[in-house]
């Protein structure tokens, strides 16, 4: 298990817990189906434990793909 910690500049893109929770559990769900990710919003960062460290490539998708589905709802 490792903690990981999203810094302030990408979590003023992930607004909602559900949105990093689906986007864990599509990463490691089929390997981890019972994992708890802990996700907490302390201090404008997530925090949340996962099988390994994300890296930010993964986190700079999930941000592009919660920019699209907002710019698709407008």
């Amino acid at each position: 298990m490792v903690f990981n910690v999203l810094d302030p500049a990408q979590t003023r893109y992930i607004v909602n817990e559900e949105d990093l929770e689906s986007f864990l559990k599509e990463k490691y769900g089929k390997e981890h189906p019972d994992f708890d990710y802990n996700i907490e919003h302390v201090c404008d960062r997530w925090t949340f434990e996962a099988p390994e460290q994300v890296e930010e490539d993964e986190i700079r998708r999930l941000i592009d793909d919660i920019e699209k589905r907002v710019k698709e709802k407008t």
